[in-house]
């Protein structure tokens, strides 16, 4: 089995972060290869690139040797180029991707004339399709099998076909903006036209994005963009249209929130939409990893997504287990909190290797400086940044990881007691017992090496 993970616009990429961070922490349901893509003309979006960043983390710790019996960095991963794909090129209008000088004073060109308003034929559509799926229904439409696409992601699908691999497709974006709402019954229908050949090999997911957040947008003129006011009406409109075309999704997951966080700075697109993690988008990551673990001819379901208490979330209101989650958690703050001020002093040297006999058994051939040393130091407050946007969500209360966590930026533990009890659970595993656990006596296979082996040990002195 092979997974194919498709995020279209600027919420798909948020879940794509997600997605990243659970596939790190070993949570996909098998061993097999994740192929990731991005569908976005925004491709500045910050959104986007702050998740790139992690995807090109997770590339590099599949170099490092942790060992096969471990969910550590399990999955391989694929990055379909080009990432993203931008369906629009640069500064062009819908005009200019229709060929429109082809069509005027014909009846086609009229019929056009009357279906786009002049703002939307004539805005550059370098920063995303402004809340206006017709415009980018029209554009994925027209360009999806075309040039440079065509020969990737339906290319390389067909490829893992015949290798002999069954491929289960999942699709996330939202239904209420503009590149999402376009994207995800476009893209679906056109994957299942051009993969008709291999039904019974392929099925398609996906999680349709319901309202959660909302803006208050700065005074920018007549300049096209998305308007919150428009969501529900938009989201309406669309689970109509998706309720009359059962055969777009096998599986079809509804995510959303009652309540609209609000972003704090508004952007119509670029690098300045970089908008915090939410609590919605790692639901939609995990309706993914439970899509990839139903059975490829599965009848064909809805799901629905729901919680106990209007205003909180916690670990009881997710479908899956926290367990490992929060072992990986633990490992990540063990490794912020206790091992990276001693690599920190080890470098500069304000300490001797000697005080330290993990140090001394795991990391003593081991470069500090190295290349992938640093990534992982750099994912590692990464991942505790994620955490805190989820666990510090605006209007709510959510109790998954103790947020007194992230009391100081870098995260840096303020009372080290808190570690036991990160996940609301009062356990017996504190800082001080990973630290011995490091130092007892330990067997592993011997294809693990290096700084894997290390993290490796690291991450099963962290289980409860």
């Amino acid at each position: 089995m092979s997974y194919y993970f498709v995020s279209i616009g600027g919420t798909g990429a948020k879940v794509m972060e997600s997605l990243t961070h659970l596939c790190i922490a070993g949570l996909l349901p098998s061993n097999d290869r994740l192929y990731i893509t991005a569908i976005d003309p925004d491709v500045g979006n910050g959104n986007l690139e702050r998740t790139a960043t992690a995807l090109n983390n997770f590339a590099v710790f599949q170099n490092f040797s942790v060992g096969n019996d471990t969910p550590l960095f399990k999955n391989k991963i694929s990055i379909v180029r080009p990432f993203p794909w931008n369906p629009t090129g640069h500064d062009k209008t819908l005009d200019d991707l229709i060929e429109f000088y082809h069509h005027s004073n014909t009846p086609v060109g009229k019929l056009y004339e009357a279906l786009y308003t002049r703002a939307e034929r004539d805005t550059t559509l370098n920063e995303g399709f402004r809340g206006h799926p017709s415009i980018g229904a029209a554009v994925l439409a027209k360009n999806f099998d075309d040039g440079s696409n065509r020969r990737t992601l339906t290319a390389q699908i067909e490829k893992t076909i015949g290798e002999g691999d069954n491929v289960k497709i999942f699709l996330a974006g939202s239904v209420f903006g503009g590149t999402g709402a376009a994207g995800l019954p476009t893209v679906a229908r056109l994957l299942r036209n051009n993969l008709a050949d291999y039904a019974d090999r392929v099925s398609i997911g996906g999680v349709l994005i319901l309202p959660y957040f909302s803006f208050t947008p700065k005074d920018i003129g007549d300049e096209l963009f998305a308007r919150s006011e428009n969501f529900l009406p938009n989201t309406k409109a669309a689970l109509k249209y998706y309720s009359e075309r059962e055969n777009l999704f096998d599986t079809t997951y509804f995510v959303g929130d009652s309540v609209m966080t609000a972003v704090k700075e508004f952007s119509v697109g670029s690098a300045n939409q970089r908008n915090e993690a939410h609590v919605v988008e790692l639901y939609a990551a995990l309706a993914a990893t439970d899509f990839f673990a139903r059975p490829i001819n599965a009848p064909k379901i809805f799901k629905y997504i729901c919680r106990h208490e209007r205003d909180k979330f916690s670990w009881s209101d997710f479908p899956t287990s926290n367990e490992q989650f929060v072992q990986f958690a633990r490992f990540i703050f063990a490794y912020v909190h206790l091992i990276k001020p001693v690599m920190n002093d080890l470098i500069s040297g304000e300490a001797k290797t000697y005080k330290y006999p993990w140090f001394v058994d795991l990391l003593d051939d081991v470069d500090l400086t190295a290349p992938d040393v640093v990534n992982f130091n750099f994912y590692a407050e990464a991942f505790a940044a994620w955490l805190k946007q989820l666990e510090t969500l605006s209007g709510r209360e959510v109790f998954l990881i103790d947020s007194a966590m992230f009391e100081a930026n870098p995260a840096r533990l303020v009372d080290k007691k808190i570690f036991a009890a990160m996940d609301g659970t009062q356990s017996k595993l504190t800082l001080h017992e990973v630290w011995y656990r490091l130092t007892e006596p330990f067997k592993l296979e011997s294809t693990v090496k290096g700084f894997g082996k290390f993290l490796r040990r690291l991450y099963d002195s962290c289980a409860a």
